[in-house]
């Protein structure tokens, strides 16, 4: 019976340090919302989640404004994750317009790690761009 107890406690101790330290278990965060601000060429341009990225389907808006006034324009969204050995080119993309400076739209990530993007948007002839990175 000591001997169970010994085994218990020390079964205890190691759980607790594993959880403790956080390097031997990843846990999924529920703040680990994407709540990205860019700004380039006088635009602001805000990069958002309503859950927390995971491998799969994700929903994702983009705001786009100037001095704090709704722009509409034409957008292309890519998101990508660059081959690695063993690893194939992995992206998905979307486009469409915004509506009252928001564009709503599903991406697929199809795995965990770092996935960089590219944000393109057209208001009359000028395109601009956007580019920054995300990690499940």
């Amino acid at each position: 019976m000591k001997i169970l107890k010994t085994i218990l406690i020390g079964a205890l101790i190691s759980t607790a340090t594993i959880y403790a330290d956080g390097s031997g278990v990843k846990m999924t965060q529920q703040s680990n919302l994407l709540q990205q601000v860019k700004e380039v060429d006088g635009f602001k341009v805000e990069l958002s989640s309503t859950k927390p990225l995971i491998a799969g389907n994700n929903e994702i808006k983009l705001k786009i404004a100037k001095e704090q006034k709704p722009v509409e324009a034409k957008v292309k969204v890519k998101f990508f994750m660059p081959e690695m050995p063993g690893m194939p080119y992995m992206e998905f993309k979307a486009d469409g317009k915004t509506d009252n400076g928001t564009f709503g739209t599903n991406i697929n990530l199809s795995m965990g790690g770092t996935w960089q993007y590219i944000i393109k948007f057209k208001i009359g002839d000028e395109v601009h761009k956007v580019r920054g990175s995300v990690n499940l």
